[in-house]
């Protein structure tokens, strides 16, 4: 007897199928197939929900909320970086202005790439004195800007 496909994708009529009914009557045979052609769609529903669900979760997967991904190069970060400052150095604090926060180097506002490789762990307090300057020149100011020193730094000749 030739196996037939049915549109679900699912083949009746094969003799492995039939085995297990092997000495039933022709009633409990014809009701077995009868059950198997019933419920096929069913099981394929059933396998299509949840091959969709996972093809959802991949896709969720691959687009985390900005705010998840943040955390995640935040701790990443944290801890290439030794818990410390990237500008100050200081070891980051929970609830103050030394908490670790994630800050672009080259600043977004200047046209600097949202990127893990354009980020560091800087405390609160850097990170807003930074705001959108370059690097060498936060450092140059830090000290000032932060209040460390009552004198800026000497202007350089160009």
């Amino acid at each position: 007897m030739p196996a037939k496909s049915s549109p679900e994708g699912t083949v009746t009529g094969s003799l492995a199928a039939l085995r297990p009914l092997e000495g039933a009557s022709r009633a409990a045979v014809a009701a077995a197939l009868v059950d198997a052609e019933l419920h096929a769609p069913l099981r394929a529903r059933a396998r299509r929900e949840q091959e969709m669900e996972a093809a959802w979760q991949q896709l969720h997967a691959a687009t985390l909320p900005i705010l998840e991904q943040r955390r995640r190069w935040l701790a990443e970060l944290r801890a290439a970086q030794g818990d410390r400052c990237a500008y100050c150095g200081c070891t980051f604090e929970a609830g103050t202005p030394r908490r670790a926060t994630v800050d672009h180097v080259v600043a977004l506002a200047r046209g600097g790439p949202d990127t893990r490789a354009n980020c560091v762990a800087a405390c609160q307090r850097c990170n807003e004195l930074k705001r959108d300057m370059d690097v060498a020149l936060f450092r140059k100011y830090r000290p000032w800007l932060a209040g460390e020193t009552r004198d800026p730094p000497p202007r350089s000749e160009p």
